[in-house]
């Protein structure tokens, strides 16, 4: 009779263990429902508290922490974000959604890094990440298109085509994946491949004035330099506010030797962007080669150095402008 009422109380305390943590889960899911709709509605350190909760009664509940790190993510805290969604993976390695976001927030903190090896180990990270992410969906459209991304920022050109190629099999109507296809495809020194990708993307939305850019851009390393200024007018009728426009403008113009032309767009990028090393570069180049066919043009010269100083001021890390102004300075005359 002991023996027997001793095993009906251990099966009693076994239910009585299986029904408060069936509680806890039920009790976890609760506020997690609660969290994610406060999260919905913008009131995110009360939604924080109640996943909070959540994960006290079930540490494991994987959709709470994936949740805490969209919160954190949109907040900017990248760091925390990867954090929680490190864990979610961790708990559940098929959840998709979470794999994703990790590699966003992987690409979000690439992009933040203080080096370039910070950044290229962000971005390993992310290709990682991704590569998850499309073993378990691979029909995703953006899990391709921002591997590829990873890829090309990486210098892994073949990689960085095969899965832009790969987004576009699975949404040839974005206009993103082809002008990315253009960009590595000049990249790999592919102009013609690159035109007609920019072109391809051009006809799903005429409303790019940056892609506008790069197109003119990859004209000029072709030697196409009227293309090239068609190319960059079209981006300046789409936005005046282009300093950007106006610097590839004076290195077209510069190419096909219209100098005068050439230093009146590198002074109207100026206008719209009066910290732009590049401008200020490009008018000490244009100025100097004038000096350089006219040695009796010292004017030039001298506004060559001083752009090219002006220039250095804002973006010190150019060696070549300090060679050459050691080259073509006028050495001061010494006193007896």
């Amino acid at each position: 009779m002991r023996l027997v009422l001793s095993v009906m109380l251990a099966m009693s305390a076994c239910g009585l263990v299986v029904g408060c943590e069936e509680v806890q889960r039920q009790v976890a899911v609760n506020h997690y429902v609660n969290g994610q709709i406060l999260a919905e509605q913008g009131n995110t350190e009360a939604a924080l508290a109640e996943l909070a909760l959540a994960l006290k009664n079930n540490p494991r509940l994987d959709v709470a922490h994936a949740t805490i790190g969209d919160i954190h993510r949109n907040r900017g805290d990248f760091e925390a974000a990867r954090a929680s969604y490190e864990q979610a993976c961790k708990i559940n390695p098929y959840a998709f959604r979470p794999h994703y976001n990790l590699g966003v927030t992987y690409q979000m903190l690439a992009a933040g890094a203080r080096n370039v090896t910070q950044m290229e180990e962000q971005l390993f990270r992310a290709v990682s990440i991704y590569l998850r992410a499309v073993t378990l969906e691979p029909a995703d459209f953006e899990t391709n298109l921002n591997l590829s991304a990873c890829y090309f920022q990486l210098g892994k050109y073949d990689l960085a085509e095969q899965y832009c190629l790969a987004a576009i099999r699975l949404n040839n109507d974005s206009p993103q994946a082809y002008s990315n296809l253009g960009i590595i495809y000049d990249s790999q020194n592919r102009l013609n491949d690159a035109i007609m990708a920019f072109r391809n993307s051009l006809d799903i939305d005429t409303q790019q004035p940056r892609l506008l850019l790069n197109m003119g851009s990859t004209y000029m390393r072709q030697g196409l330099h009227k293309q090239a200024m068609h190319c960059f007018d079209l981006a300046l009728r789409q936005d005046a506010t282009l300093a950007a426009a106006y610097e590839l403008m004076g290195t077209c113009l510069f190419h096909m030797k219209e100098y005068p032309q050439s230093l009146e767009a590198y002074e109207r990028a100026l206008l719209l962007d009066s910290q732009s090393a590049i401008a200020y570069r490009g008018l000490g180049v244009t100025y100097m080669s004038q000096f350089v066919l006219d040695k009796s043009k010292t004017e030039c010269r001298d506004k060559a150095i001083a752009a090219w100083r002006r220039s250095l001021s804002i973006e010190p890390d150019q060696n070549d402008l300090i060679r050459l102004i050691e080259r073509y300075e006028p050495v001061a005359p010494s006193r007896l």
